[in-house]
């Protein structure tokens, strides 16, 4: 696939701009990255997550297209048709793909403009219209390759059916495709990206699948503890804030990996995700990281032991009725959330600050731990989180 640029050779005058322009590549690339993100949400968003990969596609696209400006050939659009099937993959719609060749094609003419208008008696108006002219062709071959590759990325996507698409995201969450070959084909197939980072997802509630959408491939599975979950594997660029950003507007319960690079991480990555959904207290409702809550993040990690110990450090206290053992429950959750002050603890629980030290010497009489140790604030600390997470 190609485009023919020229009939005849250019003008040594326009010959001379885009050789110029060519020597300042990398500076137009760092311009035209902040052409994309301020012209476009879409581009925002990708600068954001891959800003020295969309550097990168930049530069050699327009180091491409000066190439064949000056050399009056066919584009070479291995780059397009790449850069093609890598947006697909992460989301970016063709209109926005295309959106952004016809400002770059924009950008680079009017550098040419800016180039040639200190010698307005170089540059004919007739040789800039000839630029133009070529710019545009060029700009058209790129879409018309970018057209391609998402032409193909959907009729791979559509070859595959439900069951396939399965068997593949079951191969990556269980760890049974560990072959580089193979990882790079499934990640094809599924539309993941093959660098970046990605986290894995686990939600309760489908709004979370609509909310992000496209830009997870979604597997539906039960868990062996027969909870039934929305699990996903994302692109998440250089970080995760965007990411809880979208989460934070959705319902129910969601744990997120620790972003990871390599697609044999996968297992690993499902299990922190349960791991930081089980985290938040019993009933509540949100999003967490792993590694946001490192103790609960312990306790929810080895359920059954954290419990077992947890029941045996407050066995006194969890025999009391529900209402007394509740409010000591909360006084001492009040108490480590603000730095181990009764007076700050009563404030927010509208109480004598004497009356929280009251609650807190009943709770060391009843799990024979004395506060006053750093050890035993860890050892209560951990058994009140088992508690909070129902355990």
């Amino acid at each position: 696939m190609g485009s023919r640029i020229v009939a005849t050779p250019l003008p040594e005058e326009l010959l001379d701009l885009a050789r110029s322009q060519r020597a300042q590549v990398p500076e137009l690339s760092a311009r035209l990255v902040d052409l994309l993100r301020d012209k476009t949400e879409c581009y925002r968003r990708v600068a954001e997550q891959y800003p020295e990969e969309l550097r990168k596609v930049c530069e050699a696209h327009l180091d491409g297209a000066f190439t064949s400006f000056i050399e009056s050939r066919e584009v070479e659009l291995g780059n397009a048709l790449k850069t093609g099937r890598a947006q697909a993959r992460i989301g970016i719609t063709l209109p926005d793909a295309l959106r952004a060749y016809r400002l770059a094609g924009t950008f680079v003419y009017e550098m040419l403009i800016e180039r040639g208008n200190p010698r307005p008696h170089s540059v004919t108006p007739e040789q800039m219209l000839q630029a133009s002219t070529t710019v545009w062709r060029i700009i058209d071959a790129y879409s018309e390759a970018l057209t391609t590759a998402y032409r193909e990325v959907e009729a791979d996507r559509g070859r595959l059916d439900d069951q396939a698409r399965t068997a593949l995201m079951d191969g990556l969450l269980e760890g049974r495709i560990a072959q580089r070959p193979d990882l790079e084909d499934a990640a094809g197939v599924l539309g993941l990206p093959s660098t970046g980072k990605l986290v894995v997802i686990v939600a309760d509630d489908a709004s979370v699948v609509d909310a992000i959408g496209s830009r997870a491939v979604w597997r539906r599975r039960v868990h062996s503890s027969g909870v039934d979950m929305n699990v996903g594997i994302m692109a998440v660029g250089s970080g995760v804030t965007a990411l809880r950003e979208v989460l934070a507007k959705t319902s129910g319960v969601v744990g997120v990996s620790t972003p990871f690079s390599d697609l044999t991480e996968v297992p690993t990555a499902l299990h922190r995700a349960r791991i930081a959904r089980r985290s938040l207290p019993h009933g509540a409702n949100g999003v967490v990281v792993f590694g946001d809550s490192p103790v609960a993040a312990l306790v929810a990690g080895a359920p059954a032991l954290a419990a077992e110990l947890a029941h045996e450090m407050l066995a006194d206290l969890l025999a009391l009725p529900q209402a007394e053992r509740e409010i000591l429950l909360t006084t001492l959750e009040a108490w480590y959330g603000h730095g181990g002050s009764a007076k700050v603890a009563a404030k927010n629980l509208y109480v004598h600050p004497n009356t929280v030290r009251y609650r807190i010497r009943r709770i060391e009489d009843l799990t024979g731990r004395d506060l006053n140790r750093p050890k035993c604030v860890a050892e209560l600390y951990m058994a009140l989180q088992a508690v909070r997470l129902g355990l």
